[in-house]
């Protein structure tokens, strides 16, 4: 009777003990990464009452909490809007430092960057990981501050800031040395000047035909004065001064005198390339200064579109550059080779030619290879010099050589492709989380760099681990030091950092709330048993009396 009285008061405080526990699961159903417990009971030393049977008689003195077992099942992870945010899918805990300087563990992955440019929880405890070796403090030039402190929105230029100067890859080191991840905004990449620039692909080799009017030396020409006081003009035309002279093309004689009046006439080429022309009257001319001011052909000529290749180029002053090359082809065609005059010139970012251009010229094959080109190179007025690749000359012991870089091909349109090695200066744009838990800055020019890495630690028994508030748990005798998992010698993630997502608290409300029913009944009968014991005990003194 006095035993019932005492187990029915240690039911009613163990089952309050798991009351307690189902009610702070279901407060935090909404908790980012919480992980709920279950409460755990035992039962209390046993008192032998009668041993002389088979088996024991035994009295037992109720039951107690033994523990409340973490769950550290996986939650669902759901997407956010945080740039930090990130979720671990997968065992493991990212590690935070606390304000008192410990080490402290949680799955709660929503982070933020604080004032001073560290990436904290949201608790304002430091997230540990390890930076880029790489990453480095820079000094900005005065153009690349002014164009910062615009970009920051500062008022004011923005003197210094960070870069990352390689992108070799890292490691994070030991659990011992993590430490706080820095995730500054002013960081900016400087560019990598253009040394080489390469043009490959087939040239357009249509032509078109039109009439050109093409200026002649009319000292040349013989003037005769007739009888009757009119002109004859006689002459003719060279295929070398005009390679497109033929029998018909018309010769345009323009006479004026010293008091600027002016009047024009015309011949015709016969079929070996002279003229003669009829009898001009030059009547309203001064006759004493009359004379053959200038002559023209116009003739029928074939004409090529000229080929324009263009490059960007990054100088080490950040500006951008263009380096634009020119080919004319060269008409008539001489030969089965065919001839392009070439001319290098590089223009600022206003499009204004500086710098001197490089001239030269390229010859190809009547199957189109390259067989000589002799621009190769450009100097920078910004500074050094550009290496220029428009292929490798035929040569018959090579293979693919006069194909490598420009070459001809007929009936095909031009289509060039441009590689140059040069990159634009980047400023920072925003961070990004990988599946590695790599920090990834990007920049304005396309370039990504990694900042720094998070650090995910396992323990031997995370069961053991001690919640303490605020969603993180410290390590203790039970779970055992954190640690990484190793392979090979090299650290195996044992989770998928998922960044733009945050996981869910795991807890289950219908399981809850059925545990709730089963306690709430337990408390009911362990307060039942009390009652019944005190009544019992007040009706055997009242039978004493």
């Amino acid at each position: 009777m006095m035993n019932a009285f005492y187990n029915g008061i240690s039911g009613v405080k163990s089952n309050s003990f798991g009351i307690d526990i189902s009610a702070n699961n279901i407060a935090n159903v909404n908790t980012i990464g919480f992980k709920n417990s279950n409460a755990e009971f035992k039962d209390v030393f046993y008192q032998t009452v009668v041993s002389q049977s088979t088996n024991p008689g035994q009295s037992g003195y109720g039951s107690t909490s033994a523990s409340s077992k973490l769950d550290f099942s996986q939650g669902s992870p759901v997407a956010s809007d945080g740039e930090f945010d990130v979720a671990l899918q997968g065992k493991g805990f990212f590690g935070v430092l606390g304000s008192d300087g410990g080490a402290y563990y949680t799955r709660n992955g929503s982070f933020k960057r604080d004032a001073n440019g560290y990436l904290v929880d949201s608790y304002g405890n430091y997230v540990l990981g390890t930076m880029n070796p790489a990453f480095t403090s820079i000094n900005y030039s005065d153009r690349v501050a002014g164009l910062m402190g615009d970009y920051l929105d500062t008022g004011s230029p923005v003197n210094s800031g960070f870069t990352i100067n390689s992108n070799n890859s890292f490691g994070i080191g030991t659990t011992a040395s993590q430490g706080a991840i820095k995730v500054p905004v002013n960081m900016y990449l400087p560019p990598q000047v253009t040394q080489n620039v390469k043009w490959s692909g087939s040239l357009n080799t249509n032509t078109t035909t039109e009439i050109v009017k093409v200026d002649l030396d009319p000292s040349k020409f013989n003037i005769t004065k007739t009888e009757d006081g009119k002109y004859i003009v006689s002459g003719s035309v060279s295929k070398e001064d005009v390679f497109s002279a033929k029998a018909g093309d018309r010769i345009i004689l323009n006479f004026t005198d010293n008091n600027g009046v002016k009047t024009s006439f015309e011949a015709t080429l016969d079929e070996n390339l002279n003229f003669t022309s009829n009898e001009l009257d030059l009547k309203g001319l001064d006759e004493n200064s009359i004379k053959l001011d200038t002559a023209q052909i116009s003739t029928e000529q074939q004409k090529a579109n000229k080929d324009i290749l263009e490059s960007p180029i990054y100088n080490a002053d950040g500006s951008k550059s263009t380096l634009r090359v020119t080919l004319e082809r060269i008409l008539p065609q001489e030969g089965d080779n065919i001839q392009y005059k070439a001319i290098a010139q590089i223009y600022d970012s206003n499009g204004k030619a500086i710098g001197n251009p490089t001239e030269g010229n390229m010859i190809f094959d009547k199957n189109g290879a390259l067989l000589q080109n002799n621009i190769t190179s450009i100097t920078n007025p910004n500074g050094g010099i550009i290496n220029i690749d428009l292929g490798t000359p035929y040569d018959a012991n090579k293979p693919g050589s006069g194909y490598s870089g420009i070459y001809i091909k007929e009936g095909v349109e031009k289509n060039i492709v441009t590689q140059q090695d040069g990159v634009a200066e980047g400023f920072f744009e925003q961070y990004s989380i990988s599946d590695d838990g790599s920090i990834i800055a990007q920049f304005s020019n396309g370039k990504n760099g990694i900042v720094g890495k998070l650090a995910l630690y396992n323990f031997i028994n995370e069961q053991g681990l001690a919640a303490i508030g605020d969603n993180i748990f410290a390590a203790t005798a039970n779970s055992g030091d954190p640690t990484f998992i190793m392979k090979n010698g090299e650290i195996v993630n044992t989770a998928k950092f998922k960044g733009g997502y945050l996981e869910q608290s795991n807890v289950d409300l219908s399981v809850e709330l059925s545990n709730l029913i089963v306690m709430q009944k337990a408390f009911d009968a362990s307060s039942k048993s009390i009652t019944t014991s005190d009544q019992m005990i007040q009706k055997a003194i009242n039978m004493k009396r």
